[in-house]
């Protein structure tokens, strides 16, 4: 009989895998036969594998074969989204969503206008799958039973009794029949109204990993890239771009044995590809802060400082309601002393900005005092003269005093922790000495002030 279609396609899927098994047969049946003369014999041999080869037949009757693949069906499932993903062991219900959504605003599943669709489950029925995901002109079986169509397996069908079998049987790998979680997957409790929650159970896009997947590998191993790649190193035009995914993983699933996995996973070799999701390295440029009034108060100095910052609130939340000792105070004196070092670590960094000397003199909002200390390279003679004279350093205590201040009532107010004009005197004494230290030693300080020595 000659089929059509759809039809077609399954009845040749049938018959393929009936030739394949009767060539395991007859190749046996070929390797008894070799060398042997006697006609009898040879009559007696292929008697003996009659019966398998019968057997094979009949077990691959395109009636036969789908009677006993729809009750293997519910041993399988066609999913989009496999559980198994998650972890090897994990029970729960895996989803198969063919919806296609042509202006999604994200890439997803649903972007992919043709699935490749995965297949988990008992391996030893992945035949099934094979089966349900059979495709004439873009229309697969599995999507054709989703739609209600079922002329493609009705022409093979005895009456509407057997048929009616075929359907509900094949239907079983489609869908589960009540969704579940498992103790080994992954699960998010979500609360809404009324102390309830929704169970959320995200699950692996196996489907859109395998499109992925050839994608990468196309270009990776393709023809048409190599040769592209090729021009390119030899210095010579292109007419195509040449693609390339940059620093990829690679993840296994499934160990020695992916086909435990899903069936897209054996096809891939247990491998699947990751793209770099790692945040972007910036290569910051410092410049001058002439755009701060204080850098006390900008951005760059209090981003350096602000993990020691915590560390100091933290400290000071700890011994709250302790009397003062010795080893407190040396303790509050080692955080305090960690910004400062932030402070001339970055005061150094800005003071090496050579390339932009002078800055102080273009349209500077920083105060006086901060533009003496860190323009050192700065040639205007005048400016130099105050940098030598004035007393600046004495300005910069007493506004890294005011800043540690606001920051810590700030923070630790409501605490009961404030810090007044005890504790603003202190911060100050702690930075006044390292920073005449940090000046005299100097080569830049040394540069200014010879230039400042020659001025007079």
């Amino acid at each position: 009989m000659q089929y059509e279609g759809l039809a077609a396609v399954i009845a040749d899927y049938i018959d393929q895998r009936r030739l394949q098994k009767l060539e395991l047969i007859e190749k046996e049946l070929e390797k008894a036969l070799k060398g042997v003369e006697d006609d009898d014999k040879k009559a007696q041999i292929n008697t003996e594998f009659s019966p398998q080869i019968l057997q094979m037949n009949r077990q691959f009757n395109t009636q036969h074969w789908l009677d006993d693949a729809a009750k293997r069906a519910k041993q399988i499932s066609l999913v989009t989204h496999a559980l198994k993903f998650t972890h090897g062991d994990a029970k729960g219900s895996s989803v198969l969503s063919l919806e296609y959504m042509e202006d999604a605003d994200y890439l997803v599943t649903a972007s992919l206008s043709n699935l490749a669709v995965d297949a988990v489950g008992n391996a030893a029925a992945l035949d099934v799958a094979k089966l349900l995901q059979l495709e004439f002109e873009g229309q697969s079986l599995a999507r054709a039973l989703t739609g209600g169509d079922f002329n493609a397996l009705a022409v093979f069908s005895e009456n509407q009794t057997q048929l009616k079998e075929w359907v509900e049987g094949f239907k079983l790998a489609l869908a589960d029949k009540a969704l579940s979680s498992h103790t080994l997957a992954k699960q998010l409790y979500f609360p809404v109204v009324d102390g309830q929650y929704h169970l959320l159970s995200p699950v692996f896009a196996s489907s859109f990993a395998h499109q992925f997947n050839g994608k990468i590998t196309a270009v990776r191993f393709g023809d048409d890239p190599k040769a592209i790649r090729e021009a390119r190193k030899a210095g010579k035009f292109h007419d195509k771009p040449d693609i390339r995914f940059i620093d990829t993983a690679m993840k296994s699933f499934g160990g020695s044995k992916p086909q435990n996995i899903s069936q897209l996973n054996s096809q891939r070799g247990g491998k699947t590809y990751l793209l770099n999701c790692a945040p972007p390295s910036w290569q910051s440029t410092l410049k001058p802060p002439f755009n701060e009034q204080s850098i006390f108060f900008g951005r760059e100095f209090n981003r350096r400082v602000w993990r020691d910052l915590q560390e100091l609130q933290r400290y000071l939340l700890s011994i709250k309601g302790r009397d003062s000792t010795l080893e407190i105070r040396r303790n509050i004196a080692a955080y305090v002393n960690d910004l400062i070092d932030g402070l001339l670590n970055y005061a150094a960094e800005v003071q090496g900005l050579s390339e932009h000397a002078g800055w102080s003199s273009q349209n500077c909002k920083l105060k006086l005092a901060e533009q003496l200390w860190l323009d050192t390279w700065c040639e205007d003679l005048q400016f130099q003269q105050k940098r030598a004279n004035s007393n600046w350093q004495q300005d910069i205590c007493l506004a890294f005093a005011g800043w540690l201040n606001n920051k810590l009532n700030n923070a630790l107010k409501n605490d009961g922790l404030v810090f007044g004009t005890v504790q603003h005197q202190h911060w100050a004494k702690l930075l006044s000495p390292r920073l005449r230290d940090y000046e005299l030693g100097t080569i830049v300080f040394s540069a200014g002030k010879a230039q400042a020595e020659a001025a007079v």
